[in-house]
């Protein structure tokens, strides 16, 4: 069964870019991805051009995209601000919603948690 996560970059004026990720959503697989391998705002930004994501690997090229590899339409959600994120983010059944800040540091929110952590 799938583990829905939504995938974020917060830009520089404060508002937020996300893509949906159906598989492996859990912090032990998609979190230690994004936290050893998307360390970057420009890797960070290249996966998010990537549109919504069937499933994420720890290099771009081995990423599946629905846009690229299915030939769907190119999906990203905006939101305002990262708190709106973390708000509104869990649509679509998703049950971890990630942020790469514009600090350089990944967030994590689990449905039905009331923090924000730190990935680490």
């Amino acid at each position: 069964m799938a583990t829905r996560s939504r995938i974020a970059i917060e830009n520089q004026d404060g508002s937020v870019t996300s893509v949906y990720c159906h598989w492996d959503g859990h912090i032990e697989t998609n979190g230690k991805i994004l936290n050893n391998n998307y360390t970057t705002k420009e890797k960070v930004e290249e996966l998010i051009a990537l549109g919504s994501l069937s499933s994420l690997y720890e290099t771009i090229d081995r990423t599946i995209s629905y846009h690229l590899n299915s030939g769907e339409d190119l999906v990203q959600t905006k939101y305002n601000n990262v708190e709106e994120l973390f708000e509104d983010g869990f649509s679509s059944g998703v049950e971890y919603v990630y942020c790469f800040t514009k600090d350089g540091i990944w967030l994590v929110n689990a449905l039905g948690s009331v923090n924000v952590d730190v990935l680490s």
